[in-house]
Protein backbone atom coordinates (compact mmCIF):
# COMPACT_ATOMS: atom_id res chain seq x y z
CA UNK A 1 0.00 0.00 0.00
CA UNK A 2 1.34 3.45 -0.88
CA UNK A 3 1.85 6.24 1.62
CA UNK A 4 -1.20 8.40 2.28
CA UNK A 5 -1.27 11.82 0.64
CA UNK A 6 -0.09 14.53 3.00
CA UNK A 7 -1.66 17.99 3.16
CA UNK A 8 0.19 20.97 4.57
CA UNK A 9 -1.39 23.78 6.49
CA UNK A 10 -1.25 27.31 5.09
CA UNK A 11 2.23 28.73 5.64
CA UNK A 12 4.25 31.83 4.82
CA UNK A 13 6.67 31.42 1.92
CA UNK A 14 8.69 33.10 -0.80
CA UNK A 15 9.24 31.93 -4.37
CA UNK A 16 12.96 31.32 -4.84
CA UNK A 17 13.08 29.86 -8.35
CA UNK A 18 10.78 28.50 -11.04
CA UNK A 19 11.13 26.54 -14.26
CA UNK A 20 8.70 25.26 -16.90
CA UNK A 21 7.01 21.92 -16.24
CA UNK A 22 4.50 21.83 -19.07
CA UNK A 23 2.73 24.29 -21.35
CA UNK A 24 0.61 25.51 -18.45
CA UNK A 25 2.51 24.62 -15.27
CA UNK A 26 5.72 25.43 -13.39
CA UNK A 27 7.99 23.62 -10.99
CA UNK A 28 8.69 26.06 -8.17
CA UNK A 29 11.23 26.19 -5.37
CA UNK A 30 9.67 27.76 -2.29
CA UNK A 31 11.31 28.88 0.94
CA UNK A 32 8.71 28.31 3.66
CA UNK A 33 8.88 29.69 7.18
CA UNK A 34 7.73 26.43 8.79
CA UNK A 35 9.01 23.81 6.31
CA UNK A 36 12.18 25.22 4.80
CA UNK A 37 12.79 24.70 1.09
CA UNK A 38 10.26 22.65 -0.84
CA UNK A 39 9.79 21.80 -4.52
CA UNK A 40 6.27 21.77 -5.92
CA UNK A 41 4.25 21.81 -9.12
CA UNK A 42 2.14 24.92 -9.64
CA UNK A 43 -0.48 23.60 -12.01
CA UNK A 44 -2.05 25.90 -14.58
CA UNK A 45 -0.29 29.09 -13.46
CA UNK A 46 0.98 29.83 -16.97
CA UNK A 47 -2.56 30.04 -18.34
CA UNK A 48 -3.46 33.56 -19.40
CA UNK A 49 -6.39 33.98 -17.02
CA UNK A 50 -5.00 32.08 -14.04
CA UNK A 51 -5.45 34.21 -10.91
CA UNK A 52 -2.15 32.96 -9.45
CA UNK A 53 -0.06 34.06 -12.41
CA UNK A 54 0.59 37.54 -11.03
CA UNK A 55 0.88 36.38 -7.41
CA UNK A 56 3.55 33.71 -7.84
CA UNK A 57 6.62 35.91 -8.27
CA UNK A 58 9.92 36.44 -6.44
CA UNK A 59 10.07 38.75 -3.42
CA UNK A 60 6.32 38.65 -2.87
CA UNK A 61 5.22 37.33 0.56
CA UNK A 62 3.04 34.30 -0.08
CA UNK A 63 0.68 32.02 1.81
CA UNK A 64 0.76 28.53 0.33
CA UNK A 65 -0.40 24.99 1.02
CA UNK A 66 0.37 21.77 -0.83
CA UNK A 67 -0.26 18.07 -0.97
CA UNK A 68 2.02 15.11 -1.61
CA UNK A 69 4.47 12.92 0.27
CA UNK A 70 7.49 12.79 -2.08
CA UNK A 71 10.16 15.28 -3.08
CA UNK A 72 7.76 16.93 -5.53
CA UNK A 73 4.61 18.40 -3.99
CA UNK A 74 1.55 19.89 -5.68
CA UNK A 75 0.44 23.38 -4.69
CA UNK A 76 -3.25 23.49 -3.81
CA UNK A 77 -3.53 27.09 -2.59
CA UNK A 78 -1.57 30.27 -3.36
CA UNK A 79 -2.40 33.61 -1.82
CA UNK A 80 -0.58 36.81 -0.96
CA UNK A 81 -1.32 39.27 1.85
CA UNK A 82 0.59 42.10 0.16
CA UNK A 83 2.36 43.24 -2.98
CA UNK A 84 5.89 42.19 -3.88
CA UNK A 85 8.73 43.90 -2.03
CA UNK A 86 10.03 46.45 -4.57
CA UNK A 87 13.64 45.92 -5.65
CA UNK A 88 15.49 47.47 -8.57
CA UNK A 89 18.97 47.65 -10.09
CA UNK A 90 21.70 46.36 -7.75
CA UNK A 91 19.14 45.86 -5.00
CA UNK A 92 17.28 43.43 -7.29
CA UNK A 93 20.53 41.62 -8.09
CA UNK A 94 21.17 41.36 -4.35
CA UNK A 95 17.78 39.75 -3.87
CA UNK A 96 18.57 37.24 -6.62
CA UNK A 97 21.86 36.53 -4.85
CA UNK A 98 19.99 35.73 -1.63
CA UNK A 99 17.68 33.39 -3.56
CA UNK A 100 20.65 31.60 -5.12
CA UNK A 101 22.29 31.09 -1.73
CA UNK A 102 19.08 29.58 -0.36
CA UNK A 103 18.69 27.32 -3.38
CA UNK A 104 22.29 26.13 -3.21
CA UNK A 105 22.82 25.84 0.55
CA UNK A 106 19.55 24.82 2.22
CA UNK A 107 18.56 21.17 2.38
CA UNK A 108 15.02 20.32 1.30
CA UNK A 109 12.27 20.28 3.92
CA UNK A 110 14.53 21.35 6.78
CA UNK A 111 12.86 24.18 8.69
CA UNK A 112 15.09 27.24 9.06
CA UNK A 113 12.88 29.90 10.71
CA UNK A 114 15.84 32.11 11.71
CA UNK A 115 17.17 32.17 8.15
CA UNK A 116 13.64 32.86 6.90
CA UNK A 117 13.38 35.85 9.27
CA UNK A 118 16.82 37.10 8.19
CA UNK A 119 15.82 36.73 4.52
CA UNK A 120 12.59 38.70 4.99
CA UNK A 121 14.39 41.42 6.97
CA UNK A 122 17.13 41.69 4.34
CA UNK A 123 14.60 42.11 1.53
CA UNK A 124 12.96 44.94 3.47
CA UNK A 125 16.36 46.59 3.98
CA UNK A 126 17.16 46.30 0.28
CA UNK A 127 13.77 47.76 -0.64
CA UNK A 128 14.70 50.88 1.34
CA UNK A 129 17.87 51.11 -0.78
CA UNK A 130 20.09 51.05 2.29
CA UNK A 131 23.73 49.91 2.21
CA UNK A 132 23.88 46.73 0.13
CA UNK A 133 27.20 45.50 1.49
CA UNK A 134 26.07 45.60 5.11
CA UNK A 135 22.72 43.97 4.32
CA UNK A 136 24.35 41.07 2.47
CA UNK A 137 27.07 40.52 5.06
CA UNK A 138 24.49 40.41 7.85
CA UNK A 139 22.51 37.78 5.95
CA UNK A 140 25.52 35.69 4.98
CA UNK A 141 26.86 35.62 8.54
CA UNK A 142 23.42 34.76 9.93
CA UNK A 143 23.05 31.94 7.39
CA UNK A 144 26.51 30.53 8.13
CA UNK A 145 25.79 30.60 11.86
CA UNK A 146 22.41 28.88 11.52
CA UNK A 147 23.83 26.18 9.23
CA UNK A 148 26.59 25.43 11.74
CA UNK A 149 29.41 26.83 9.62
CA UNK A 150 29.94 30.12 11.43
CA UNK A 151 32.78 31.03 13.76
CA UNK A 152 33.68 33.35 16.61
CA UNK A 153 34.85 36.89 15.93
CA UNK A 154 35.72 37.50 19.58
CA UNK A 155 38.03 34.51 20.22
CA UNK A 156 40.52 32.61 18.07
CA UNK A 157 40.57 28.83 17.53
CA UNK A 158 42.61 28.40 20.72
CA UNK A 159 40.02 30.26 22.79
CA UNK A 160 42.17 33.36 23.15
CA UNK A 161 40.48 36.73 23.03
CA UNK A 162 40.93 38.65 19.77
CA UNK A 163 43.52 41.41 20.04
CA UNK A 164 42.82 44.56 18.05
CA UNK A 165 46.48 45.07 17.03
CA UNK A 166 47.07 41.45 15.92
CA UNK A 167 46.46 39.84 12.55
CA UNK A 168 44.62 36.58 11.90
CA UNK A 169 44.24 33.88 9.28
CA UNK A 170 40.90 32.18 8.64
CA UNK A 171 40.77 28.37 8.80
CA UNK A 172 37.62 27.09 7.03
CA UNK A 173 35.15 25.34 9.35
CA UNK A 174 37.34 26.25 12.35
CA UNK A 175 37.83 29.97 12.87
CA UNK A 176 40.66 32.44 13.13
CA UNK A 177 44.25 31.82 14.18
CA UNK A 178 46.83 34.51 14.99
CA UNK A 179 49.37 34.94 12.19
CA UNK A 180 51.83 37.74 11.48
CA UNK A 181 50.89 37.59 7.79
CA UNK A 182 47.16 37.10 8.43
CA UNK A 183 44.68 38.78 6.07
CA UNK A 184 42.34 39.85 8.86
CA UNK A 185 42.97 42.58 11.41
CA UNK A 186 41.88 41.94 14.97
CA UNK A 187 40.17 45.31 15.08
CA UNK A 188 38.04 44.49 12.02
CA UNK A 189 37.03 41.12 13.50
CA UNK A 190 36.04 42.77 16.78
CA UNK A 191 33.95 45.29 14.81
CA UNK A 192 32.27 42.45 12.87
CA UNK A 193 31.43 40.75 16.18
CA UNK A 194 29.66 43.95 17.24
CA UNK A 195 28.02 44.24 13.77
CA UNK A 196 29.67 47.64 13.35
CA UNK A 197 30.55 48.25 9.71
CA UNK A 198 31.37 51.95 9.83
CA UNK A 199 34.71 51.79 7.99
CA UNK A 200 35.68 50.37 4.59
CA UNK A 201 38.29 48.00 6.05
CA UNK A 202 35.71 46.25 8.23
CA UNK A 203 33.25 45.96 5.34
CA UNK A 204 35.97 44.59 3.06
CA UNK A 205 37.14 42.04 5.63
CA UNK A 206 33.57 40.95 6.37
CA UNK A 207 33.16 40.29 2.64
CA UNK A 208 36.50 38.45 2.53
CA UNK A 209 35.40 36.24 5.44
CA UNK A 210 32.00 35.33 3.96
CA UNK A 211 33.56 34.58 0.56
CA UNK A 212 36.07 32.22 2.18
CA UNK A 213 33.49 30.63 4.49
CA UNK A 214 30.92 30.10 1.71
CA UNK A 215 33.39 28.80 -0.89
CA UNK A 216 33.61 25.17 0.34
CA UNK A 217 29.82 25.03 0.75
CA UNK A 218 29.10 26.35 -2.74
CA UNK A 219 31.70 24.25 -4.52
CA UNK A 220 33.18 25.06 -7.91
CA UNK A 221 29.95 26.03 -9.67
CA UNK A 222 29.87 29.85 -9.91
CA UNK A 223 26.98 31.92 -8.67
CA UNK A 224 25.04 33.37 -11.60
CA UNK A 225 23.81 36.31 -9.53
CA UNK A 226 27.34 37.54 -8.79
CA UNK A 227 27.94 38.02 -12.50
CA UNK A 228 25.04 40.50 -12.64
CA UNK A 229 27.04 43.01 -10.59
CA UNK A 230 29.85 43.03 -13.14
CA UNK A 231 27.62 43.92 -16.09
CA UNK A 232 28.28 47.39 -17.57
CA UNK A 233 26.01 50.03 -16.09
CA UNK A 234 25.07 53.37 -17.58
CA UNK A 235 24.79 54.83 -14.11
CA UNK A 236 27.16 53.98 -11.28
CA UNK A 237 25.20 52.38 -8.44
CA UNK A 238 26.46 51.08 -5.10
CA UNK A 239 28.27 47.79 -5.60
CA UNK A 240 27.80 44.86 -3.44
CA UNK A 241 27.97 41.03 -3.36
Amino acid sequence: MGSPTEFSGLCAAYLIHSRPFSETSLIVELFCESHGRITAVAKGVKRKNNVNKSILQPFRPLLVSWQGHGDLKTLIKIDSPTLAIPLSRDFLYSGLYLNELILRLLAKEAAQPQIYSAYHATLLTLSKQQNIEIALREFEIAMLDELGHGCSFTHDVDGQKMEAHWHYHYLPEQGFVARIDGQFSGQALISIAKREYCDKITRYQAKLYTRQALAPLLGSKPLYSRALFTRPKKINHRNSS
